[in-house]
């Protein structure tokens, strides 16, 4: 080799070591990173804690973290899909209470639409009760379950989420209908930790890293949690060693927007690779008790599809219970308001009969003013129309049993008007169907059109 091809070597070889300096200090871009839960919750531990590392490690110039909280996370899918498309400096978290959150929502916009980028981390299930609780043990809690399982209630994350999943799964293992089980659903971890702590709820359930300053602390007493064996530096007995042969681990990754390119999606996987293996991102997980579970690109595609598979038999009856609360709720309330409007006719009619006594009749007369039993019939119809439209909802859809009730409701205001009174029913539902399922994307019963 020359001097002259030795000196083009060696400038060579600088010029590719400063690019690579340069590539490895310079911030990638600027992100938005969208939390699709209320603050305090587990998708906006990671979304923030994602932005102190991203800060602390110079990868990104500026991160912003956006909550979107609503119906497990899917509703955040849906704007998020729908308003980032084809942007390449946005992420959302999400996880395994968004993948069972889209079927119990019978969410229309899934993961399928997004772009998977990476798994980061997993975290094991706790369940807590008020330091001032009689329930001393797990067993404790699980004795007065199995003997009223309806005065035990459970608080958590979203229905269907991996909260819920976890009760469903204990019912299961101890003898309890996990349909008995009273679980109540809140928006995100903050609020399940208030209930928790103001002693509204029996017990609660959520990741180790939402409820671990108060267990520390002692205004939680921690009585199990869901990995198979108990945690490094940790002293709360898990559930299988307790008798309860349960085990759950509640991962969470992040994905970009759909409409991205291939040489976007390799950039933002090289990202969260690099911010994944920092130094500062391994002990923030440690802090948290977060297990490290980092997979990338297509094989995590690849798990997001088999989780779904495996999650969606499961939280099928949750979903179904969910509705059938609901619909015995709308009969409920049809049945007592037509109750009310038979008794008060009854009670008209009788108020405007003639009375046999003399003096009562001279005192009421015909005239009197007392309201006609007809009256009453637009509560009767009213009461007919929420009944008809609870009971068929599921089986003809939102659009034509709204419509149905919008008729009555309106002939129950002295309408004559009945063509008229369907289309702007239909015409309003369907407005109403696409906004729901477009804009928020939550999904109302297609029925007929599905």
């Amino acid at each position: 080799m020359t001097a002259i091809h030795t000196r083009v070597f060696l400038l060579l070889v600088a010029v590719v070591a400063v690019a690579s300096v340069v590539h490895a200090q310079a911030p990638a871009r600027d992100l938005t990173i969208v939390a699709p839960a209320a603050p305090g919750g587990g998708w906006d531990q990671t979304a923030r804690a994602m932005q102190q590392v991203f800060r602390a490690t110079g990868l990104a110039a500026s991160i912003q973290v956006v909550n979107t909280a609503g119906a497990a996370g899917t509703i955040g899918l849906a704007r998020f899909v729908n308003s980032e498309a084809g942007h390449s400096n946005a992420l959302l978290v999400t996880g395994l209470v968004m993948v069972s959150g889209i079927v119990t929502n019978n969410s229309p916009v899934t993961l399928a639409h997004a772009t998977p980028i990476a798994r980061l981390s997993g975290e094991y299930e706790v369940i807590v009760v008020p330091a001032s609780s009689p329930y001393k043990t797990l067993a404790d809690l699980v004795a007065a379950f199995r003997a009223n399982p309806r005065s035990v209630s459970w608080g958590g994350g979203s229905a269907g989420g991996t909260d819920e999943i976890l009760i469903r799964m204990i019912a299961a293992k101890v003898g309890v209908t996990p349909d008995g089980a009273n679980y109540i659903a809140y928006s995100g971890g903050g609020q399940a930790l208030a209930s928790v702590l103001g002693a509204h709820v029996s017990a609660a359930v959520s990741g180790l890293g939402e409820f671990g300053s108060q267990i520390e602390s002692g205004a939680l007493r921690a009585l199990a949690i869901s990995s198979d064996a108990r945690l490094p530096n940790s002293t709360i007995p898990t559930l299988r060693e307790q008798g309860v042969d349960v085990v759950l681990l509640n991962w969470r990754g992040i994905v970009a927007p759909p409409g991205i390119t291939r040489a976007e999606r390799a950039s933002l996987i090289d990202l969260t690779r690099r911010m994944a293996t920092s130094p500062e991102w391994k002990g923030t997980m440690a802090r948290a008790g977060w297990a490290d579970i980092y997979m990338e690109g297509d094989a995590f595609a690849r798990f997001i599809t088999d989780e779904t598979r495996r999650v969606a038999p499961i939280v099928a009856s949750a979903g179904r219970k969910a509705n059938t609360d609901w619909f015995e709720l709308f009969i409920g309330l049809g049945l007592l308001s037509a109750a009310l409007a038979v008794a008060l006719e009854r009670w008209n009619r009788r108020a405007a009969a003639p009375s046999t006594n003399p003096e009562r009749a001279q005192r009421a007369p015909a005239e009197n003013g007392v309201r006609a039993p007809a009256e009453y019939m637009p509560l009767a119809m009213l009461a007919l129309a929420l009944i008809i439209d609870a009971a068929l909802i599921n089986w003809i859809g939102f659009i034509l049993a709204s419509a149905m009730m919008f008729t009555l409701t309106a002939r129950a205001f002295g309408s004559q008007r009945v063509v008229r009174d369907i289309v702007v029913g239909l015409v309003l539902a369907a407005v109403v169907q696409i906004g729901f399922t477009r804009g928020l994307g939550v999904a109302l019963p297609l029925g007929v059109f599905g």
